[in-house]
């Protein structure tokens, strides 16, 4: 089975954990062989123990009876017996043959023991009935091992429980690790991921792979632990005792087993489609779930909350579907047939032995031992119950450990990292041709030189190719299969470094600022090893100083999911601030002065006036007033590059740049 190869790399880790749950299992299993045979023994050589047949001797330390003793460890000419009939104690001196049993009373003290045999004779013998003090003296041989018993299945019920809790609490340690190190390498798997994978998969059906679809990993381990190993066990120990108490018996409830696997094979037949249709339809609705929470505004603002609960209405009536089809298969050949399974065996067992009563004359049939052979039975069938019950749980513990593996054995970009001396920031795209999909090209044959220590600008339409030529850089994309081009950093092919080690000179700072869980100086400082006071002057040099002041906390405000207590532009200056402080050779903003106002962007302008000295800097605006005073601007149409040169010469040209400049500034520029 792949799925445990797989999930075994995990529990490995973990083996005297697992030694000790298997012997402590184990364990149980014995303990659990012994239970039915010191009942049995209580029940059939113990309290039904004083009708065996008693004889005289001459031994008067053996039990007293109308002046003479007796004992069943010797035999002599001179029998007694002890016969139950209606709640009373009858002595007989003779030995009586087996039969149904009347009791004629004749007076409070004596009567007629009727025996009819099964030929339909019957004999009479006289019998005395015992008063309450010769019952206990009868009793009294079997007193000291009752008690040892009772004191051993005392005993067995105590270790019983205390490997039990072992077992489980060690297994308990093992899922929970396994599912901590499935997670931990799940998240260190995406974020090495390329980023075509996450464009085809949405982020709640990731979630929930990594939340959910991870404890496929702890059903598939507890699961197989009960079939595999308790469930094997089970079987074994049911077995010895069975064989011991009636090998005749034991060997025809071998029949059972074709019966079974036929049975079984039909149920996982109807099964498995079911298992991967409930764990994909539960997939999709906290897919679903994610999109209608990340976008709560927008359904709002648009009153589309009708059309999204319809929508949801669907998804969730297909997973109720699917489910209501998985119980109804478990209701019609899965667990109710086992109980009906379970009933039809005990009735068995109880005919079998009945029926060796009445045909063999030789047979008596004890309570203790219909007792025991009925455990041993019912713990041979617990494995079968197990494995209907189970096998649902078991599919769908495979089709999530699947899923779960999809992300941690994907393909994953090179995680090494390597020192490498700081980049001087000369950046060379030579014709450039990428596609993300086959036969589309975003960019078609654009080539660029950008000096170090220069601020590139580089507008366009939308659609235009300009956040493409930065995920190349970036390589958040590679070139593949129908694309061209080669990107050089300092003369050196970008591809030459591991991407961790190339990105490690880069900063970027995006339109949608991300903000995460913390405090503002640890979304600035974003895992690197500085002062307090070096967070605050990068602020208050880039234009943070009301941010701060403004606060209770300064920098170390607490802030809210996603920064909702900040506004988007103070949100960007944190953004702006946590590049500057990692203190990039090259220095990428993506549309970052999109989303602010007029106030705040003069602030960053300054800012980037001083930040870009001494790096290289490339920003994507489509506000034209950030880049205008930009050592170079490029303009992109439809994938092409069509213009390049500072702000004066593009307007100069009147062409693209000054049509998109004109529109933004409403203003008429006069060509020279």
């Amino acid at each position: 089975m792949k799925q445990f190869k797989k999930v075994w790399r995990y529990i490995r880790r973990y083996k005297k954990l697992l030694t000790i749950s298997i012997i402590s299992m184990l364990i149980v299993q014995v303990l659990g062989l012994l239970a039915p045979l010191i009942v049995r023994s209580i029940l059939d050589d113990q309290l039904v123990g004083v009708t065996k047949q008693w004889y005289e001797t001459t031994d008067s330390s053996k039990v007293a009876y109308n002046g003479r003793f007796y004992t069943q460890s010797e035999v002599s000419d001179a029998p007694l017996t002890i016969v139950i009939v209606n709640g009373k104690y009858l002595a007989i001196y003779d030995e009586i043959i087996i039969g149904n049993q009347t009791y004629i009373e004749n007076s409070s003290t004596s009567g007629i023991l009727r025996v009819t045999a099964l030929d339909n004779q019957f004999i009479e013998y006289d019998a005395q009935v015992l008063t309450g003090g010769e019952v206990s003296r009868f009793y009294s041989p079997f007193l000291q091992p009752i008690i040892i018993l009772l004191s051993l299945l005392i005993a067995r019920y105590a270790f019983h429980i205390l490997f039990l809790f072992i077992q489980r609490i060690t297994t308990a340690y093992i899922t929970t690790n396994v599912v901590r190190d499935a997670r931990m390498d799940a998240v260190r798997a995406l974020q090495n991921m390329p980023m075509s994978y996450f464009e085809y998969e949405p982020a709640g059906k990731i979630a929930n792979r990594i939340i959910t679809d991870v404890n496929g990993m702890i059903n598939l381990f507890s699961t197989l632990m009960n079939l595999v190993f308790n469930s094997f066990l089970s079987v074994i120990f049911a077995y010895i005792g069975m064989f011991y108490l009636d090998s005749k018996l034991a060997l025809f409830t071998f029949i059972l087993f074709p019966l079974i696997y036929v049975w079984l094979k039909v149920f996982i037949r109807n099964l498995n489609e079911i298992a991967q249709k409930v764990s994909e339809s539960a997939s999709m609705i906290t897919a679903q779930l994610n999109e209608i929470i990340n976008g709560i505004n927008v359904l709002q603002i648009f009153n589309y909350q009708d059309q999204t609960e319809k929508e949801f209405e669907i998804t969730s009536n297909i997973f109720r579907s699917e489910q209501l089809k998985e119980q109804r298969l478990h209701l019609t050949i899965g667990w109710n047939m086992i109980r009906l399974l379970g009933f039809l065996v005990t009735a068995f067992i109880i005919a079998y032995f009945g029926f060796q009563s009445l045909t063999v004359a030789t047979y008596v049939m004890s309570a203790g031992t219909i007792y025991a052979y009925n455990d041993y039975l019912s713990r041979l069938m617990e494995p079968v119950s197990i494995l209907f019950r189970e096998f649902g749980n078991l599919q769908l513990a495979l089709v999530r450990t699947d899923r779960i593996f999809t992300i941690i054995d994907a393909d994953q970009e090179d995680d090494s990292f390597e020192v490498i001396d700081r980049f001087k920031g000369h950046i060379e795209f030579k014709n450039i041709t990428f596609a993300y999909v086959k036969d589309a090209p975003v960019l078609k044959n654009v080539s660029l030189n950008i000096d170090e220590g220069s601020m590139v600008g580089i507008v366009g339409h939308t659609g235009s190719g300009k956040s493409t030529m930065i995920n190349l850089l970036l390589r958040f994309y590679d070139f593949k299969d129908g694309d061209s081009g080669q990107i050089y950093i300092d003369g050196i092919d970008i591809d030459t470094y591991s991407k961790r080690t190339y990105r490690n000179h880069i900063g970027l700072i995006l339109q949608d600022p991300m903000i995460y869980k913390g405090t503002i100086a640890s979304n600035i400082k974003f895992g690197q090893d500085v002062l307090d006071e070096k967070v605050e002057q990068v602020l208050r040099e880039i234009g943070g100083g009301p941010l701060i002041d403004k606060l209770p906390e300064g920098i170390h405000q607490p802030l809210l999911r996603g920064g909702s207590n900040l506004s988007v532009g103070e949100k960007q200056l944190i953004s702006f601030a946590r590049a500057v402080l990692h203190d990039p050779a090259i220095l990428i903003m993506d549309e970052a002065t999109a989303n602010i106002d007029t106030e705040t962007e003069g602030m960053i302008q300054t800012a980037l006036n001083k930040v870009k000295l001494g790096r290289t800097t490339i920003v994507i605006a489509h506000r034209l007033s950030t880049i205008k005073h930009a050592d170079k601007i490029v303009v992109l149409d439809n994938g092409y590059k069509v213009e390049e040169g500072t702000h004066d010469e593009l307007l100069a040209i009147d062409n693209k740049y000054a049509h998109i400049y004109k529109s933004q500034m409403n203003v008429k520029i006069e060509t020279v």
